[in-house]
């Protein structure tokens, strides 16, 4: 199980788990690259989750993938100049 470093003080088994999942699901659809910044958006999706009261795992593991799935990849900047 990884362990992702939660902002507060206390380490929640239920949030590790959720983004366990979350990103596990990411890995299998090819959308979890770059990682660690799939991994970052996918918990402040879950952390937001969990403060507004959502306990369960699963729910929590959605709002990570659907926060994922919603925010835009970076585009690929090419460094030759576009000819008009």
């Amino acid at each position: 199980m990884m362990l992702y470093p939660w902002p507060q003080a206390e380490i929640h088994a239920t949030l590790n788990e959720a983004l366990e999942i979350a990103m596990d699901y990411l890995e299998g659809t090819g959308r979890a690259y770059p990682y660690s910044e799939k991994q970052s958006v996918a918990a402040d999706a879950i952390l937001g989750a969990w403060r507004a009261g959502v306990r369960n795992k699963i729910r929590l593991a959605n709002y990570a993938i659907i926060a994922v799935e919603r925010k835009p990849d970076r585009e690929l900047v090419s460094f030759y100049p576009k000819i008009s």
